[in-house]
């Protein structure tokens, strides 16, 4: 069996998958790791809380001592820790107006933090806990935004190719696994929409031993929550309301802004992953109706955890791109 996490903005969601690839539990745990009343703009948590929430979901899946664990979570947010990894800042997360961890850093270093030893993700954290190694990888160092950053290069963990994911190319993974060559419409909190391989438009990420590029929206299942706060009405109404102007322009902004910019093939399937996509319908049509052809949302709750734990095994249940091994992309490979 093995395993997959991924620490997420509000919560922290465990997979256990067979050997087959196939899913055979999932849990879900809310962390409330947020720290309140910090200021306009600061987003930073308790690592604590959500190391607590991380062992929670484990053990809901059956994760015991020695389990083989696939790693994925937010990126671009950063936690310094000293020297036995006990966390000695806050998780600063990526919702942070400082913006991505090497900005952080840079301030950390500026006010001569001498208690840090190494500067970790939200993956990171999780592994310097449960395995005693400080290791990141290029989709955690290329999100942090590290170019022209000036702090003590001793930060920066351990290299370690495949070690841990970000969260973005695990959905996407997961996603290309069960439907080749898809594009992915994430929308959850926020919004993304992705695209395996070179191409016109987004930013460009790593994925694997190779690129993949990214549309990113903070236009998301928030902007639809809070309309139907002000609305005063329920999630099953607000979906019914679909054709009133008010909640179409909505639906229309959210998916709009999160193509604007980025080419996809016109033959590549579209599936839909994150929870607003996941429990509303009026999204979904909203998103078929912007690109022309279905949204095809698996049968799979945690798509990211689901990615890693595939990306741990170093197999492909359907046909997609992904790592062997050694961590390098293979291309497409048929199991």
């Amino acid at each position: 069996m093995t395993f997959g996490v991924d620490i997420g903005t509000t919560s922290v969601a465990a997979v256990a998958v067979s050997e087959t690839g196939d899913l055979v539990a999932s849990a879900s745990v809310v962390h409330r790791a947020d720290i309140e009343g910090l200021g306009a703009g600061v987003h930073e948590q308790a690592p604590s809380m959500l190391l607590d929430a991380v062992r929670d979901a484990l053990h809901k899946v059956g994760a015991g001592d020695g389990a083989r664990i696939g790693w994925t979570g937010q990126m671009h947010g950063v936690v310094g820790v000293d020297r036995e990894l006990r966390p000695v800042t806050r998780f600063v997360t990526w919702r942070d107006a400082r913006r991505f961890g090497g900005s952080v850093m840079e301030g950390w270093a500026r006010e001569g933090r001498k208690d840090i030893f190494k500067c970790l993700s939200s993956c990171g954290l999780a592994v310097a806990a449960f395995t005693g190694r400080c290791e990141t990888d290029e989709t955690f160092l290329h999100s942090w935004h590290l170019e022209g950053r000036e702090f003590p290069e001793s930060w920066l963990p351990e290299f370690v190719p495949g070690s841990m994911v970000g969260d973005n190319q695990s959905g996407v993974f997961a996603a290309q696994c069960l439907v080749p060559g898809s594009a992915v419409v994430n929308i959850g909190t926020s919004g993304q929409l992705s695209v395996v391989g070179e191409g016109i438009g987004g930013e460009r990420r790593p994925y694997f031993g190779g690129v993949m590029r990214c549309r990113a929206s903070l236009i998301g299942g928030q902007a639809l929550a809070a309309l139907r706060q002000r609305l005063g009405v329920t999630w099953d109404e607000l979906n019914a309301m679909e054709d009133i102007p008010e909640v179409a322009n909505c639906l229309g902004v959210i998916v709009d802004d999160l193509a604007a910019g980025i080419e996809i093939p016109a033959e590549a399937p579209i599936v839909g992953v994150g929870n607003a996509l996941r429990f509303n319908p009026a999204l979904r049509r909203a998103v078929e109706r912007r690109f022309s052809r279905p949204c095809v949302v698996p049968d799979v709750p945690e798509m990211a955890a689901y990615g890693a734990a595939l990306a741990r095994q170093r197999r492909r249940p359907r046909s997609c791109a992904g790592p062997d091994d050694s961590g390098r992309s293979q291309g497409r490979s048929r199991v």
